[in-house]
């Protein structure tokens, strides 16, 4: 997902689909001291699992934030006074702090791009209502990040036809070339090209 900048406090907050199906969003903190929450409407006893991924850049720009979830009643809570926003009553915190080593980064398969592995929250809502997702810098820093949600891949056929735009998109956010895609769009041209002569061909004879 690429999705706009979102709200920095709760009234403001950007809507998700949901927590189930896994997303990777990938988004940047423009200048120091943003906030960025996220809402999702969550069903009482739903896992709430996220991680977080510092992408790899060729020029740089990338932040290690930390992020925090956010509802009523959460099994755990983490001490508020962290947290960039005034928590109003009833809501609890659970909070994952920025990423003080980042060892060995892992590359994506599919896109080619690559990450530091960042810290993850897997806990669960114990009442229905409304989630949030918090990302801040304490440090006051600017870059990219990437939040993974969910726990399980959708499974529609409709996901996995956008495999290429989604490609295009990541490789274009990381600032990677995509000579590729270009090549491989023209492969296809080609080949498609040789299917239809070879058919002419064969309805001539």
């Amino acid at each position: 997902m690429f999705p706009g900048t979102p709200g920095d406090s709760f009234t403001s907050s950007l809507p998700l689909p949901d927590f189930r199906q896994k997303r990777l969003i990938f988004n940047r903190l423009n200048q120091p001291g943003q906030v960025h929450v996220y809402r999702v409407e969550c069903r009482a006893g739903e896992r709430l699992r996220l991680q977080l991924f510092v992408p790899v850049l060729p020029l740089g720009g990338s932040v290690a934030p930390s992020f925090a979830v956010v509802a009523k009643s959460l099994p755990y809570s983490a001490d508020v006074r962290k947290l960039p926003l005034n928590l109003p009553g009833g809501l609890s915190a659970v909070v994952a702090p920025s990423p003080s080593d980042l060892v060995q980064p892992v590359q994506d398969v599919l896109t080619g791009v690559r990450y530091y592995p960042g810290p993850i929250i897997d806990t669960k809502a114990l009442i229905s209502g409304r989630c949030y997702v918090i990302v801040w810098s304490p440090q006051n820093h600017m870059g990219k990040y990437v939040l993974q949600t969910g726990h399980r891949w959708p499974l529609a056929w409709s996901y996995w036809a956008q495999i290429p735009r989604f490609w295009w998109q990541i490789r274009g956010w990381f600032g990677l070339s995509r000579m590729a895609g270009y090549l491989t769009m023209l492969g296809v041209l080609l080949l498609a090209l040789l299917v239809a002569t070879l058919g002419r061909k064969r309805l001539k004879g």
